[in-house]
């Protein structure tokens, strides 16, 4: 079952590893689509007001491509966020046993304080106690 598990796991990485670069990709080739038509070829066939009209939809649809794949990286963040979050198990692991080493310190260093007082307060009394029985004999 680790082996699945791990298996699936390698799947889901390979799955984020893919994405990012189908993304990556649509964002520099629409770039570089836009870079294009924004230069002016003097040798068109079409008509100078149709060519722009077309360059300024093109550049449209570019720009919404790389929103979309920008967008599309944001949420690529996210899930990657949440998967470690979930999956990284030895991190937690150490997370924890940090926090509870630190935690048995500053234990042990409490328990040490509350000794000391128990003893300066036993120390204490036993001279008030000596203290008030040596002074009820006359």
């Amino acid at each position: 079952q680790r082996q699945a598990l791990s298996h699936t796991i390698q799947n889901q990485l390979n799955s984020y590893n893919k994405r990012l670069k189908d993304d990556i990709r649509s964002m520099l080739d629409n770039f570089c689509e836009i870079i294009k038509s924004g230069k002016v070829d003097e040798n068109q066939q079409l008509d100078r007001a149709t060519q722009n009209y077309y360059d300024v939809y093109q550049m449209r649809v570019r720009s919404a491509n790389i929103v979309r794949a920008g967008e599309s990286l944001l949420r690529l963040i996210a899930e990657l966020k949440t998967f470690l979050i979930l999956n990284d198990f030895p991190s937690i692991n150490r997370h924890i046993e940090a926090q509870n080493n630190h935690l048995n310190l500053v234990s042990g260093k409490w328990n040490e304080q509350l000794v000391r007082l128990r003893d300066e307060a036993s120390v204490v009394l036993h001279d008030l106690e000596s203290e008030l029985y040596s002074s009820i004999r006359p």
